[in-house]
């Protein structure tokens, strides 16, 4: 906990009362925190999201699946959004928008 508050440029104090929901950090700090915790900002107001990874860096079977899973979330994420780009551009008579989405192995798709 210090050495995240310190990070983020907080006393301890004031990062444990975060945690103790005696207080609320700013939008700005949530975001900051986020990418210090390596969650997404609507995991750490909710629980919804893109949360820890709960892994033991050790254990690279668990964390090939891991990968395997988070690469097919993103494969699938990437077609509904060519999905959706298709049909705005569809929906205006015009071209439909390429959008450049950069995967691993340095292969660009669009």
């Amino acid at each position: 906990m210090a050495q995240a508050a310190c990070r983020l440029g907080v006393d301890t104090a004031c990062w444990k009362g975060w945690e103790c929901d005696r207080a609320a950090p700013q939008s700005n700090r949530l975001a900051m925190m986020a990418g210090i915790l390596a969650v997404s900002p609507s995991w750490l107001l909710s629980g919804i999201g893109a949360g820890p990874l709960e892994l033991a860096s050790n254990d690279g079977a668990a964390l090939l699946r891991e990968l395997q899973i988070a690469s097919s979330d993103a494969v699938a994420s990437q077609k509904r959004v060519q999905e959706i780009v298709a049909l705005l551009g569809s929906g205006r008579g015009e071209m439909p928008l390429q959008v450049p989405v950069k995967l691993g192995g340095g292969h660009r798709q669009t």
